[in-house]
């Protein structure tokens, strides 16, 4: 089962069951902290509850700073007692008439890499989207500016969408988590969402 996320007038995808459809404008992630926090023994395990709370909270802050049209995601407990996090967020680019930028170069404008300790290295291919044909993407390892002091080395996934009839425009869907160790399986996650993207 799938939960759909809407942009008015633009644009909607699909989430796994369990993912929240942030609210951008207040998101309270206080209901699902209480509950992670019901679920764990130590204080270790309270301890890194809050610390992905924050987290969440901070690149919500971030997404929205950015521009962000829609944003979705999910903290979760995994067999092993650990979090899962995942984050999906949808951002409207435009560029100036008559500029061919780059795919990089669109990017940009919602994710700044530090090139640090071996991450910050970028991928560059295409992929095909059911509804809206072949399309840029950039995956790699990022390092993710949460506010002016904090950062976190997260799994990153941008798929560049050319908004039909809007010449310069386009969707940057991006998908990100700090679960490093599931790259490929959080790469297979973010594929799968960005694929259920449908232009209203």
């Amino acid at each position: 089962m799938t939960t759909s996320v809407h942009a008015p007038g633009s644009f909607t995808f699909e989430v796994p069951e369990g993912w929240l459809d942030y609210d951008l404008a207040r998101q309270d992630l206080s209901r699902q902290q209480h509950e992670l926090r019901a679920a764990v023994t130590t204080p270790e395990q309270r301890a890194a509850v809050d610390d992905a709370i924050r987290q969440a909270r901070r690149l919500l802050r971030t997404a929205r700073q950015q521009g962000a049209a829609a944003a979705a995601g999910m903290i979760a407990r995994d067999d092993d007692g650990g979090l899962l996090m995942a984050f999906v967020a949808v951002f409207g680019i435009t560029v100036p008439d008559g500029t061919e930028p780059s795919v990089a170069d669109i990017a940009q404008q919602v994710s700044r890499p530090a090139r640090a300790d071996g991450y910050g290295d970028r991928t560059v291919t295409s992929a095909t989207l059911p509804a809206v044909g072949t399309v840029a993407r950039i995956t790699g390892t990022e390092i993710v500016e949460l506010t002016e002091t904090t950062s976190a080395v997260m799994v990153a996934m941008h798929t560049i969408v050319p908004v039909p009839g809007q010449p310069g425009s386009f969707l940057v869907v991006t998908g990100m988590s700090p679960n490093l160790p599931l790259a490929d399986a959080l790469y297979d996650v973010f594929d799968a969402i960005t694929g259920t993207l449908r232009f209203a």
